[in-house]
């Protein structure tokens, strides 16, 4: 970061030069960081023995504008230190994401939503209950919200439950391969209603590293999804 991004509204003929130092040394310089604040620290202190060498006995620099010049620049490279930490934090914790998604290949994990993808005559998802029922229905619905097929689970605990479907509907008969939607519908003992939240699942079969994390590649789900959208690993 140049000094002139903490520009004060007030000019000072000294801090315009440094501004115009720091500027040309950024925009010519192609070393590393560390070598661009060397060199701004350096250009600073000459052009600050060299102001106060050249100052007007008459009207010397005051303490109080010294101290301030001091302060901006000490400001500036702080923030570009903040700057410089901040970034390597962030790449090492993407390599962290990036290491714990790769160990995530060939392992089922879910993510919110309601989808079944149909392939090859069977898919499978998941949901999660508020708590014990000992009633359990999962309805298969097309696009148009038809119920297609009804899927007894019988009585299921609180927490994850998974689920297959053969593919077929209330009659046995096979369905086209495509996507398809399901609801769960819930009761407890007492026939009281239990709250439950559908997940997608998946098989995780290729990580990609991109800027904004890693992305996981899930067969059964055609298409991709980002790390942080896993909701559970079965």
């Amino acid at each position: 970061m140049s000094v002139n991004a903490l520009t004060p509204s007030t000019t000072n003929p000294f801090y315009a030069s440094l501004q115009n130092a720091a500027s040309s040394s950024a925009t010519s310089s192609s070393g590393s960081s560390g070598a661009s604040g060397l060199a701004s620290e350096s250009t600073f202190y000459n052009l600050l023995v060299t102001q106060l060498t050249n100052q007007d006995p008459l009207n010397p620099l005051s303490n109080q504008d010294l101290s301030a010049q001091l302060a901006q620049f000490s400001v500036a490279n702080g923030v570009q230190a903040i700057q410089g930490s901040l970034s390597s934090l962030m790449q090492q914790l993407n390599q962290n994401q990036g290491l714990q998604a790769a160990s995530l290949i060939g392992k089922t994990v879910t993510t919110a939503g309601n989808s079944l993808t149909l392939s090859g005559g069977s898919s499978t998802g998941a949901y999660s209950l508020s708590g014990p029922a000992s009633a359990v229905d999962v309805l298969v619905n097309d696009s148009a919200g038809q119920t297609l097929a009804v899927l007894p689970q019988g009585a299921q605990p609180a927490g994850l439950q998974s689920f297959g479907w053969n593919g077929t509907d209330a009659n046995g008969k096979p369905l086209p391969p495509g996507t398809y939607q399901f609801s769960v519908q819930a009761a407890g003992s007492n026939g009281q209603s239990v709250t439950a939240s559908p997940y997608m699942t998946g098989v995780v079969n290729g990580v990609t590293l991109g800027s904004a994390g890693p992305v996981l590649q899930l067969q059964g789900q055609g298409g991709a999804v980002p790390f942080s959208a896993i909701q559970n690993i079965l």
